[in-house]
């Protein structure tokens, strides 16, 4: 029993030496070194036990609720046209589905005879974010976008959201990704998508500090 409650004791100086991180002098459990009473040994455990649990409880609380939910994955920009149903068989394209462009050169052309009416921040993860911030969740995204007017709109558009961003663009050799909306008369969407820089993400993007703030991580399964 004696040398239990002196191993007690060791356990919980380092506790609060270390684990704690508070300055802590421990006291003696009786006069006599070598004599340890049960009584008084018990009686520093309970005196000291709320006090670590009060300072790990505000330890946590720092630790946690600065940010909820950290998405991380393909910043996809949204750009909605209105087209007619000719467009989409002079185009090659099927209605009602999503092509996945892989020549620059090709989507640009494509996209350069389209009137744009609107822009939205996307991305399968970007746009769960979206949701979780209108349902009062303070979030943040990291996505990879170049220094480009889309890459311009698809931060402010996530600002415009209440997410926090985690990325500072730069001139890329890619555009921002970038996925073409074309909306037939009969409200019918087809989808063309040119991810450009957004597949280009990798761990360097990605700031460990910010991971460490954040409560959950929700990652693309296909990044």
């Amino acid at each position: 029993m004696e040398r239990m409650l002196f191993k007690l004791k060791r356990i919980w100086k380092d506790y609060f030496l270390k684990k704690v991180g508070i300055n802590f002098i421990y006291k003696s459990f009786t006069m006599d070194e070598n004599i340890v009473k049960q009584e008084n040994a018990m009686e520093e455990l309970v005196k000291f036990a709320p006090v670590v649990i009060l300072k790990e409880k505000n330890q946590l609380k720092q630790r946690k609720h600065k940010m909820k939910v950290l998405g991380i994955g393909n910043a996809i920009i949204d750009v909605i046209c209105k087209v007619e149903e000719k467009f989409i068989t002079e185009n090659n394209l099927t209605k009602g589905t999503m092509k996945l462009f892989f020549d620059e050169i090709e989507f640009k052309s494509l996209l350069g005879s389209l009137k744009i009416e609107k822009t939205i921040s996307g991305g399968s993860v970007a746009n769960s974010i979206v949701g979780l911030s209108q349902l009062k969740n303070d979030v943040g995204f990291i996505g990879k976008i170049s220094d480009d007017d889309f890459g311009a709109k698809y931060e402010e558009g996530l600002k415009k959201e209440n997410v926090q961003y985690f990325y500072t663009k730069d001139k890329e050799s890619l555009p921002t990704g970038t996925c073409l909306i074309l909306v037939t008369p009969d409200s019918e969407r087809t989808m063309c998508t040119f991810l450009g820089i957004a597949g280009k993400i990798s761990e360097r993007d990605v700031d460990e500090k910010i991971i460490k703030k954040s409560e959950l991580i929700f990652l693309e399964g296909y990044l």
